[in-house]
């Protein structure tokens, strides 16, 4: 009689052991379902993308010409380059210097709006309102005489 009870002992601590088992791994689950994502979120991006002058395709430039804004990558920095009512071309630094948001034109206005917490810039980059800390930085743009526009990181 003790043999069985013994036997009914060691039955219920492999259970044991199995759910101890399955516990821990789903617990080591979810934490990797929570840590996986947050450190993705904090490695830096590689820097991709050409580096040097960016020139628009011909579907940019009719996108720009049509929106009166595009966002364009150069040397693996987000730029906007915009076309102001008197037509002059400029770029800034589409990433806005409060949060790192994305900022977009508003033609009618004539200001460069980040949606983010309502931060305005001019059409110089300076800061008109909102929480933006300093102003956007510049990128140098010009048209070609084939029509073709360039962008290039050295501020203008």
């Amino acid at each position: 009689m003790q043999e069985q009870v013994h036997t009914v002992s060691n039955s219920t601590t492999s259970r044991r052991h199995f759910i101890d088992l399955l516990l821990g791994a789903s617990i080591l689950g979810w934490l990797a379902s929570i840590a996986y994502p947050v450190i993705r979120y904090l490695k830096p991006l590689p820097q991709t993308g050409a580096t040097g002058p960016t020139r628009l395709t011909r579907e940019e430039t009719a996108k720009l010409e049509q929106d009166q804004f595009i966002i364009v990558p150069v040397s693996g920095q987000r730029v906007i380059v915009l076309q102001s009512q008197d037509q002059k071309l400029l770029a800034f630094s589409a990433k806005c210097t409060h949060e790192g948001c994305t900022v977009t034109y508003l033609p009618g206005q004539s200001v460069i709006w980040c949606p983010c917490h309502d931060g305005r810039y001019d059409l110089s980059g300076r800061v008109l309102s909102g929480p933006p800390p300093k102003p956007l930085p510049e990128y140098a743009v010009r048209r070609q005489p084939d029509g073709g526009i360039v962008i290039s990181e050295e501020r203008a």
